[in-house]
């Protein structure tokens, strides 16, 4: 583990996870927005194709956003933004938990059956490794200020 460290510091592996978390919640509130105002779903190019209707990929997309919000407040835990002492030590757990959620993310984004989904094992890939290298930190809610 101590190669990771080299690779990228535990500061930028933090604020990189924050600018990309902060994407996925755009892209999830994006793709919402399109369903309930532009009848717009894409359904073949989601959640592996494997969506049958507009308002299944709703339901997966408001649990996704909820995921992703809870993503982003974990991440401001970690990085000292939010203060709250007894969630420093909850936050350090659940990094390891989206550390194997992105993990099994990737692998699902690489067996999809669109290249759309097949592009997002990039961005699950990068998120997976940036999650180990702030897994690994010693001091969970090091502030990165």
């Amino acid at each position: 583990m101590i190669f990771i460290r080299g690779i990228i510091s535990f500061r930028k592996a933090l604020l990189l996870t924050i600018v990309v978390a902060g994407l996925l919640i755009v892209f999830h509130m994006s793709i919402i927005t399109g369903i309930l105002f532009f009848d717009f779903a894409p359904v073949d190019y989601l959640w592996g194709g494997r969506m049958d209707t507009s308002a299944q990929l709703l339901n997966f997309e408001w649990l996704s956003l909820l995921i992703s919000v809870l993503f982003f407040v974990l991440l401001l835990i970690k990085a000292g933004r939010i203060n709250i002492a007894v969630l420093k030590k909850v936050a350090h757990m659940f990094v390891w938990l989206f550390f194997i959620l992105f993990l099994f993310n990737t692998i699902g984004n690489l067996i999809a059956t669109t290249n759309f989904e097949k592009f997002f094992a990039l961005v699950t890939g990068l998120l997976t490794f940036l999650l180990l290298r702030i897994a690994i930190e010693k001091e969970p809610g090091k502030d990165v200020t």
